[in-house]
């Protein structure tokens, strides 16, 4: 109810300037980042087939709102130590590129992948270590690949999960969304999602999240937004 109340109250102020929302994808290497990017901005934005080593920012307006998405490379599956240096820094110059500040992290999860507990601790300890403790309280679980599901509901398949996926959903609020990342501009929850972020940054009272440190922009690797490498996509979810 609240999310159609806040739709017709956009609808009311038609012709007025469109809301910025600004998203920073992060994940693991290879979970379809880039096609989430594209599902949500409506088209083939980023490139995806090969790893992404720079960061990539794209912008749209989408169902009312200019959405700002920055692409970031992906880190490793099982450990924070075995994420590259220069991975995790590009991780918080993604971040940087949304000055002043995302407003939301969107944690890509594939829905054919099995969360293990290994596996949760290291998205926690990367999004903990590279973005502080109350990352938690800007991060949504964006699911990717949600063809897959067929005709089943995505609350099925978080009781299928088993418990660590219910336990990283609760370190999230329980914000989450999932995306049929195959098809770019004809995913219809697209909306909802952006209606779902937004009530994320109410329940942060309307603020960006983080202060932008100063190190993220180091002249160590000032690399411009607009060259990158292609990001992975699902490689047809044949995922670990």
């Amino acid at each position: 109810m609240r999310m159609e109340e806040h739709a017709r109250q956009r609808d009311q102020m038609i012709g007025g300037p469109p809301r910025e929302l600004r998203l920073l994808l992060l994940g693991w290497k290879g979970v379809g980042k880039s096609s989430v990017g594209n599902s949500i901005l409506g088209r083939r934005y980023f490139e995806s087939g090969q790893e992404t080593e720079l960061c990539l920012r794209r912008q749209a307006l989408v169902s009312g709102r200019r959405i700002t998405i920055v692409d970031t490379p992906g880190w490793d599956w099982f450990s924070v130590r075995r994420t590259p240096k220069r991975i995790r820094q590009e991780s918080q110059r993604g971040a940087a590129l949304l000055r002043p500040g995302p407003h939301t992290l969107l944690l890509v999860l594939p829905v054919v992948s099995s969360l293990t507990a290994r596996k949760r601790r290291t998205l926690l300890a990367h999004i903990e270590t590279l973005f502080g403790d109350s990352a938690c309280l800007h991060t949504m679980v964006l699911f990717s690949c949600g063809d897959w599901l067929g005709r089943t509901p995505i609350e099925e398949h978080i009781l299928r999960g088993g418990r660590e996926l219910q336990r990283l959903l609760e370190y999230c609020g329980n914000y989450y969304h999932v995306l049929d990342s195959k098809t770019p501009g004809k995913d219809r929850s697209v909306s909802v999602l952006l209606d779902k972020i937004e009530e994320m940054i109410r329940e942060n009272g309307d603020k960006a999240f983080l202060p932008i440190q100063t190190e993220w922009l180091s002249e160590e690797s000032s690399y411009s937004s607009d060259n990158t490498e292609p990001e992975d996509d699902c490689r047809g979810c044949q995922l670990q």
